[in-house]
């Protein structure tokens, strides 16, 4: 601090002060400084904020209140309670998101970003920031007229800072894709902006944010909007879009889904943790056609409070180049012989304080981040570096890596998994690739033309989960695949369920007529083991009868030992 004084001059800051105001503006694109002393009631305005509002004085006791009739009139208690309150000191941090009105009068989206500086006895003293003009940003959505999604992350982060309870009102539309497969993307795009247009009459002092797709989230302050108030407006909306919703004097019933979600301010949690999680609610809601509001929050969030901790510290895990995650492996035996013929790696993450967490608890929340890619990049590479060392005894052994829906929406995926292939010098007919659940939501052209490419590469392509959720037999057909995995619950009770016999039997045939071979999963018993194959053309079982997921050391440990004794028993039957 003594270095400090010798080199600024106080009474020559002081003496400049307005124009040291005004260059910081000047170089701030955009951006414009003001300072104003709490005990005295006087501000300062750098000379172009005045001069873009149209504001009568850049300094003086009164600029404030000429401020707040500047601002949009639905806005302005929101803005006057915030600085009341960092001027009663009970928050240091003011970031808030508005409309306020140009000297053209013209509103433009402005975020005010500002600091509470306090004298030596810790009173309010000085409040001091700056204004930002979006209008030339990215915060406003061009389609909607609704606040993007990178405003959305800067509200909540000003929350968060201030510990400020609120509410995230997540919604969603159920098979919006017709609409643009029927009538275009310009009409669904003209039903996105209606339906917004009707949720600003409802907002009350909320903001609504356009998210991903056709999904919106509404942010209220939990002192302002009671969860009952908040259920109300939701089925408002719900009854309005499904009778009124009108565009181009067409009537278009629109059922939305979607969740509630209460962030306590407490907790220090990443936004995109909570953005993630409101995005999973609304897919929880869509595929298990809930029409009601499901209502979650801090402690019930996935779980509990604890997961929702679990789910911030994974996310910084794949921040820090998957720091935590390792891979764990299942064998995958021959139905004949039951000699192991390859695994399929299954990722994990582990945590000296929550101890090892499975793929269930994490997967399809995590999937809704644009981090998944890198994610899913360390379990390719991760999985063709464990599998090296047994091509060299095993050279036909295959490797199964699951693709995930967002792997696959990425343009340079494709591109990627083949760089990281070569890179590895490692033969791609050692890789087979199974597509999960969610990937069969992807369009099917798409789809088709993305596993040709692989399949172009010499990889082997399966099915998984089949006889479940999207799965259908129509997709064998109508995709490359070699082999389809009939799902551990499709399996159940299997020795005395007929339905699910006469089930199995129609896929396996099928598929066994077409080509394509079939891999059980679930397998629990050798009497199980027997049945099938005594009754089912199928060629691979998977199932904790074998073994469970292990890592790589205990796998390649557990393989020798099995093919030992394998060898051990067709020597006693020479």
């Amino acid at each position: 601090m003594d270095k400090l004084k010798n080199v600024i001059d106080r009474d020559e800051i002081i003496k400049f002060f307005p124009q040291i105001l005004s260059a910081l503006s000047h170089t701030a694109d955009s951006k414009f400084v003001f300072i104003s002393n709490i005990k005295t009631g006087y501000s300062y305005w750098s000379p172009e904020a005045i001069e873009y509002f149209g504001l009568s004085s850049g300094s003086g006791y009164k600029i404030e209140k000429e401020w707040i009739e500047h601002i949009a009139e639905d806005e302005q208690q929101i803005f006057i309670d915030s600085i009341q309150e960092l001027f009663r000191g009970e928050i240091d941090d003011h970031d808030l998101i508005y409309r306020a009105r140009n000297r053209k009068g013209h509103y433009v989206t402005c975020t005010c970003k500002g600091k509470l500086i306090r004298d030596e006895e810790g009173n309010p003293a000085f409040f001091a920031g700056i204004i930002i003009n979006h209008e030339k940003e990215f915060v406003i959505d061009h389609v909607t007229g609704l606040y993007s999604r990178n405003a959305l992350f800067d509200a909540m982060r000003g929350l968060i800072i201030n510990h400020k309870p609120f509410y995230l009102l997540a919604t969603g539309i159920r098979q919006f894709s017709e609409i643009n497969l029927n009538y275009g993307y310009a009409f669904g795009n003209k039903v996105l902006k209606a339906m917004a247009e009707y949720a600003l009459t409802l907002r009350n002092g909320s903001f609504i944010y356009r998210c991903d797709g056709a999904k919106t989230i509404t942010l209220l302050l939990a002192d302002k909007h009671p969860p009952k108030r908040i259920v109300e407006r939701y089925d408002f909306l719900r009854t309005y879009y499904e009778n009124f919703l009108e565009v181009d004097g067409m009537r278009i019933p629109i059922e939305i889904c979607g969740g509630l979600i209460y962030i306590d301010g407490q907790d220090n949690l990443d936004v995109n943790t909570i953005y993630n999680s409101a995005m999973q609610v609304i897919q929880e809601s869509k595929l298990n056609a809930i029409s009601k509001l499901n209502i979650v929050d801090n402690t019930m969030l996935l779980g509990n409070a604890r997961q929702m901790t679990i789910l911030n510290e994974i996310r910084k895990s794949v921040i820090d180049d998957c720091e935590g995650f390792f891979l764990c492996y299942q064998p995958i035996v021959d139905a004949k012989t039951e000699r192991v013929s390859g695994m399929e790696a299954l990722i994990r993450w582990k945590n000296d304080e929550f101890g090892v967490v499975p793929p269930a608890a994490f997967i399809t929340w995590l999937e809704q981040d644009n981090l998944f890619f890198k994610l899913g990049n360390w379990i390719i590479e991760q999985a063709i570096t464990d599998t090296i060392p047994i091509l060299k005894e095993h050279p036909d052994f295959v490797v199964n890596i699951n693709l995930a829906y967002p792997q696959l929406q990425r343009s340079n995926f494709k591109l990627v998994f083949k760089q990281i292939v070569e890179r590895r010098n490692f033969p791609a007919h050692n890789i087979k690739l199974e597509l999960t659940e969610r990937c069969k939501l992807l369009n099917i052209n798409k789809l088709r033309k993305d596993m040709n490419f692989f399949k172009k590469e010499g990889m082997y392509i399966a099915l998984d989960d089949f006889g479940t959720g999207y799965s259908a037999m129509n997709l064998i057909s109508e995709l490359p695949v070699d082999q389809i995995k009939v799902d551990r619950s499709f399996i159940e009770d299997i020795q005395t369920d007929y339905v699910k016999q006469s089930l199995l039997r129609s896929i396996t045939y099928c598929a066994r007529d077409l080509g394509k071979d079939v891999c059980v999963e679930g397998i629990e018993t050798a009497e199980m083991g027997d049945y099938l194959r005594a009754n089912f053309p199928v060629s691979y079982f998977q199932g904790f009868y074998y073994a469970r997921p292990m890592p790589i050391d205990e796998f390649t440990a557990w393989m020798n030992k099995w093919e030992a004794r394998l060898n051990n028993e067709d020597n006693h039957k020479e």
